[in-house]
């Protein structure tokens, strides 16, 4: 099975805890090209998709680059 990120919304998550892909992939142990991929909106496998979770989850975002960097926009356009 493959699952595929929001990438504005991963790149939001990412940057409001001062990560870059190339450091997710080095945490996450995937390749750079997957993270590549997710970040582009297109589908990687479940596996690499739980391991980015994994390290959001370990990582709490900045207070203060979420004070500064605005939230992706929800809903409808």
């Amino acid at each position: 099975m493959s699952v595929a990120f929001d990438p504005v919304l991963l790149r939001y998550e990412l940057a409001i805890r001062a990560l870059s892909a190339f450091d997710l992939a080095k945490r996450a142990h995937l390749s750079p090209a997957t993270v590549s991929a997710a970040l582009a909106g297109r589908r990687i496998a479940e596996a690499s998709a739980r391991e980015i979770e994994k390290v959001l989850q370990a990582i709490p975002p900045s207070e203060f680059l979420k004070r500064l960097i605005p939230p992706p926009p929800t809903g409808p356009a």
